[in-house]
């Protein structure tokens, strides 16, 4: 890869107050012992708020962008009160910006605020503010270029009662020698086309990104057409650099078992009214299928992997990268996602997760009040790693077991019970309220003599 010229993006703290679920200010703290998460994970009941401390982010890169675009056509003239004024519905469709009300808590109407703090001292923090004003609403960046330990001041009474303000008052308007350099960081962190923030939704693999306007339904494909046409330019460019890309995307492929042996290509293919592109897996002179025909978690894995590589983005989230996927899965993507942040595809990854597959030392709780407010704190991870490893070096195997019950046994457990070719067990407990056993037909009727005696009454 090029050299990187502009700032990492890499976020140290976020304090979000009157967004959705948030109300007073909320921080939420990315770092540990001075060193930033670079995949930090969420973990939380349903409706608790991970997804709307996402959604944050991702308003604030809008806010900041479009802000930033603005002064900038301009003429970087600073407008009046440093805010610009849009009515209540306004749409950017470049930058997917909507000015709605739904995005503040019921019944309240004070300024929406989301602050980043960056961990390259380059960007310090930047507040983005959205006020309410009759028909409209004033939106407003401020700045301040770094982030000492005594840069919160407590709550205070009066005004400002409750809430969390940048030391000094309130921060600086970005002044006009310094809104390229920020409309650079932050609108191309990685160089022409590329995106300050990413979101994946894993669960319908779709996502939003600035510069690609409002989401629109893309129908049934399993990926988005978006993502389709990236591969395809990177499988077909010239570019030294999207080669070398679209050769990490096969080779990441390829590490999944069950794709391993598989050739894969890029192609637009005709369909009714048009053409789309799409993916083959190719078993040379045997099978071709497209990305469709493979199954849920083998999808799963290539729309993951080719939004990572393809979105060419500072940050990349994904909410529950984990559907549909075996645990061994599971722990190969969260290998390759840290990968992408170490090797530099990424500056950080944020995960929404159900499951502790992809927890690091800690995690971020997030929780909902009585009163339906989110609260986020930072916890040790409640992950048994420790656990496993000294069960591992014991000999002992832990394989899923569905909520059907279906499992799948070891390879050496299935040699010893005679079992190569499948077949049925038998489970007891070893005495009252002891150990579980898996006992064979064979074993059992040795033991309790039920052995197969047609003579006798049943």
């Amino acid at each position: 890869m090029n050299a990187r010229a502009t700032p990492s993006l890499r976020i140290a703290r976020l304090v979000i107050e009157n967004f959705r679920t948030f109300r007073g200010p909320t921080e939420i703290v990315f770092t540990s012992d001075g060193v930033v998460d670079e995949m930090p994970v969420f973990h939380g009941a349903n409706g608790a708020g991970k997804s709307n401390a996402l959604a944050a982010i991702d308003l604030f890169f809008r806010v900041a962008s479009y802000w930033l675009r603005s002064v900038a056509g301009a003429g970087g003239a600073s407008p009046p009160d440093a805010a610009f004024k849009l009515p209540w519905g306004f749409r950017d469709e470049h930058f997917g910006l909507w000015m709605n009300h739904r995005s503040w808590p019921p019944g309240v109407r004070d300024p929406q605020r989301v602050e980043v703090h960056f961990d390259d001292a380059r960007l310090g923090a930047l507040r983005a503010t959205l006020t309410p004003s009759g028909n409209d609403v004033l939106l407003r960046l401020e700045r301040r270029r770094s982030a000492p330990a005594n840069f919160w001041e407590a709550p205070r009474a009066g005004k400002n009662a409750g809430g969390v303000v940048l030391k000094d008052g309130t921060g600086n308007i970005p002044q006009i020698d310094e809104i390229s350099p920020l409309q650079n960081a932050l609108d191309a962190p990685f160089g022409p086309g590329s995106k300050p923030f990413f979101l994946l939704d894993a669960r319908r693999r779709d996502f939003r990104a600035i510069g690609e306007g409002v989401p629109r339904d893309e129908g049934a494909s399993t990926l988005s057409a978006t993502t389709a046409e990236r591969l395809l330019a990177l499988a077909t460019s010239l570019d030294p650099e999207e080669t070398e890309r679209w050769r990490v995307f096969v080779e990441l492929i390829h590490r999944f078992k069950t794709l391993s042996d598989r050739e894969i290509s890029v192609l637009r293919a005709p369909v009714a009214g048009g053409e789309v592109t799409d993916l083959r897996f190719e078993v040379r002179g045997k099978q071709i299928l497209r990305l469709s025909e493979l199954s849920s978690g083998e999808q799963q894995v290539v729309a993951l992997v080719a939004a990572v590589l393809t979105s060419r983005a500072g940050l990349v989230a994904i909410e529950e990268p984990e559907m549909s996927l075996h645990p061994e899965n599971q722990e190969l993507v969260r290998d390759i996602l840290r990968e992408q942040v170490q090797r530099g595809i990424a500056d950080q990854i944020f995960l929404e997760s159900h499951v502790q597959v992809f927890d690091g030392p800690e995690v971020l709780r997030f929780s909902r009040s009585p009163e339906g407010e989110t609260l986020v704190t930072r916890q040790p991870s409640r992950s048994d790693r420790a656990l496993q490893d000294r069960a591992s070096r014991s000999g002992a195997k832990q394989h899923w077991v569905t909520p059907e019950g279906y499992t799948q046994i070891p390879v050496e457990m299935r040699g010893d019970l005679g079992l190569q070719s499948g077949g049925y067990l038998w489970f007891l407990r070893s005495r009252p309220e002891g150990r579980w056993e898996a006992w064979t037909a064979a074993e059992l009727d040795e033991q309790f003599g039920l052995g197969d005696d047609s003579s006798k009454d049943t």
